[in-house]
């Protein structure tokens, strides 16, 4: 029993790791609806950005950013620049880079090409 009351603490923080690690791995999705870009873990909404506030739109990313990304894949990252705020790019990572951005540009947000 003292040996599983020490190694407690080490079993709850691998758990709360592998959590995480799924739910940002394999929970988080992305949504566009009327108003907002929305981000969701596991079905709830963690993160939004109004439509509103996004500048453009483009399939690009920068060094400095808020990123909400589930991949390292650079060819899944969506650069959402914002017109307010601190940290103006807000990058995303959606299952199909085309498909989110053409969504975008049917709700009226302004998509850039990238330089490449």
């Amino acid at each position: 029993m003292e040996v599983f009351l020490l190694l407690l603490p080490t079993i709850i923080g691998i758990g709360i790791l592998l959590f995480l690690s799924h739910a940002i791995l394999w929970g988080m999705t992305f949504t566009i609806d009327d108003l907002h870009v929305r981000v969701r873990v596991y079905g709830r909404t963690v993160r939004k950005v109004a439509l509103s506030d996004i500048e453009w739109a483009a399939a690009d990313w920068t060094l400095v950013n808020e990123h909400w990304t589930n991949t390292i894949n650079p060819k899944r990252i969506v650069l959402l620049r914002r017109r307010t705020g601190f940290m103006k790019n807000f990058l995303v990572s959606p299952p199909s880079r085309t498909d989110f951005l053409n969504n975008l540009a049917a709700r009226g947000v302004t998509i850039r090409q990238t330089k490449s």
